[in-house]
């Protein structure tokens, strides 16, 4: 596991609101605004409870969809040591993948154990154990003035993608800092978190949802029999592959980072409601067919302005015949062709609207790409055969077909050279695609 190392406002009479840019209330103490996984749950007088089961609890707050902004509440515990975990899941795709901030009342007045009362994780993968074992004291710390175990503490989360601040009773500074959720999508339900043979009390809860900032969306297909790239977190922890996984997703994040983007994945049929919202979508050597609504759906995603970055390679890993993307991009006069004869790797970008200088790229075994305007050649056989180029549509849409894809895995180093400068390159074509 080292190798991968890689929230509430009391209203009176006990109303629990959530409210969105402080326009919209929602009242939450009504059973219906709720979804339990592995819990009994009740509603008291503005209290929610949680009991005890083995596995982890989550109470999930239906339609959130939260980024930024506060949440706040009061929780309570017990003084019961190894069976007393509550919080905070946000993040939330589904029961098993969320992000979560929480506390050990059994750990608040014991001076042997004070490093331990707050945590976060990043499940299913980076549990308590993983993230101490590989980032000693990074991911969890101790609170001072510390709580009663026993009894209720408020709880405050200041979260600006990809920062979390965690404050406790009220406390003016932070109590707690993550200065990067390990995460690339940034946003996802809220719920009421309970671990393993726990329960937990929640009351005077409050959200507030700041106004969106101007995240660029970029939605990576994973649903096409994908040769490299995947949602790490879906994948077993037993798959020989989520290494690379996850050192490709750690290397996307910094790319996203840099250029204020958020990463979501597909995991069904991509559709016109999926894009909806959407400005990139980012497809890796497919190995499986796109229906023809599949296809519909993205040439309207394009002709209504949307960018796709589009990468094969040579037939090693997926030929034409697996996989027919040339029908997404051909209408808009680039295809791909059959692979280079090159027999030297390395590669390399020209200046130009994408790049503001050359770059070194990894290259091998790759593709030609017919068509658009060319940015990316092999070193051996050079302008004979580009190896990647953009389009830009009458109607605003943009498209990046590569026929190479080793600088898209973050591949730095390749047969004895160790500079090729694949996070820069990843950046400029991102950056061009969402301007």
């Amino acid at each position: 596991m080292k190798s991968l190392k890689t929230f509430f406002l009391l209203i009176f009479f006990w109303t629990i609101s959530f409210s969105i840019l402080g326009q919209v209330n929602k009242k939450l103490d009504d059973p219906k605004s709720w979804e339990v996984h592995n819990r009994e749950v009740s509603f008291n007088n503005g209290v929610i409870h949680l009991n005890s089961n083995p596995g982890d609890g989550i109470l999930w707050l239906k339609g959130s969809d939260f980024q930024n902004g506060t949440i706040e509440l009061d929780i309570k515990g017990k003084n019961k040591i190894g069976a007393s975990f509550v919080g905070v899941a946000f993040n939330g795709k589904d029961n098993s993948i969320f992000d979560a901030v929480y506390f050990r009342p059994f750990n608040f007045q014991n001076p042997e154990k004070k490093e331990h009362m707050v945590q976060y994780i990043a499940m299913p993968h980076l549990d308590w154990k993983t993230l101490r074992e590989g980032h000693p004291g990074k991911y969890e710390t101790h609170i001072a003035p510390a709580p009663v175990p026993n009894d209720w503490f408020h709880v405050k989360l200041e979260i600006n993608y990809p920062k979390v601040e965690v404050y406790v009773n009220r406390s003016p500074t932070p109590t707690f800092t993550i200065e990067e959720q390990i995460n690339v999508s940034g946003h996802g339900k809220i719920g009421l978190w309970v671990g393993e043979s726990s329960e937990g009390w929640f009351k005077n809860i409050s959200i507030k949802q700041k106004k969106m900032e101007n995240y660029t969306r970029i939605l990576m297909d994973v649903v096409h029999n994908q040769v490299f790239w995947n949602d790490p977190k879906s994948m077993k922890l037993e798959n020989e592959k989520i290494g690379r996984v996850y050192m490709m997703t750690e290397e996307l994040f910094k790319t996203s980072r840099a250029i204020n983007a958020t990463v979501d994945y597909a995991k069904g049929e991509i559709d016109s409601n999926m894009l909806s919202d959407i400005d990139i979508l980012y497809i890796h050597i497919p190995k499986k067919q796109y229906t023809k609504k599949e296809v519909k759906a993205i040439h309207r995603f394009i002709d209504d302005g949307g960018s796709l970055f589009i990468i094969m390679d040579s037939d090693y890993w997926s030929s034409l015949n697996d996989t027919n993307v040339n029908d997404i991009i051909t209408p808009y006069g680039i295809q791909y062709g059959g692979a280079i004869p090159d027999k030297l790797a390395g590669g390399h970008t020209i200046k130009g609207e994408i790049h503001d200088k050359p770059l070194k790229i990894s290259y091998h075994e790759a593709r030609k790409v017919i068509g658009g305007t060319p940015f990316v050649y092999g070193d051996e056989l050079g302008k004979a055969y580009p190896a990647a180029a953009y389009v830009k549509t009458k109607k605003g849409g943009k498209l990046v077909v590569m026929g190479e894809a080793m600088v898209s895995l973050y591949m730095t180093s390749w047969q004895g050279v160790d500079d090729y400068q694949c996070q820069e390159f990843m950046q400029d074509v991102f950056s061009w695609l969402k301007k």
